[in-house]
């Protein structure tokens, strides 16, 4: 009978150890998925941001670009009549150059990031502030209007 208990609680002590050693390689597996969330999410976030940036540089840079495209479209219909008044060549070449000056803003806004300003959403999301940032170059090269 003594023999018999000592085999069950031998059994019993072995099961008690392996429960532990999983239940120590089930922690040790969540830790990791967590951190695989973590790193996927992390992720996603950095992608989003980038694709938030490539709509806004795509928003700004069309703007003046359909300015300009209508403008010489323009410029190329008054031409085929055969009449171009000096006056409407200067204001096209003016309005061209306007808008090529806005791009050259935008463009420099985007090669200068590392100055633009983050700003924080909730909860605690840090962005850049590119619109801002737009914007104030745009604002800054107004004079050239």
């Amino acid at each position: 009978m003594k023999r018999a208990l000592k085999i069950v609680a031998r059994k019993h002590n072995t099961i008690g150890v392996k429960s532990v050693t999983l239940r120590n390689e089930l922690v040790s597996k969540n830790a990791l998925s967590e951190q695989g969330i973590a790193h996927i999410e992390k992720e996603q976030s950095t992608l989003n941001t980038i694709n938030e940036l490539v709509r806004t540089i795509s928003h700004y840079l069309n703007s003046p670009l359909t300015v300009l495209l209508g403008k010489v479209e323009l410029l190329s219909q008054v031409n085929e009549n055969g009449v171009v008044p000096k006056e409407d060549i200067e204001r096209f070449a003016q309005a061209c150059k306007r808008e090529i000056c806005r791009i050259d803003a935008i463009v420099r806004a985007f090669q200068d990031l590392y100055q633009v300003q983050h700003k924080t959403y909730p909860p605690g999301v840090k962005m850049l502030n590119v619109e801002k940032e737009i914007k104030n170059r745009i604002k800054a090269t107004s004079f050239l209007r």
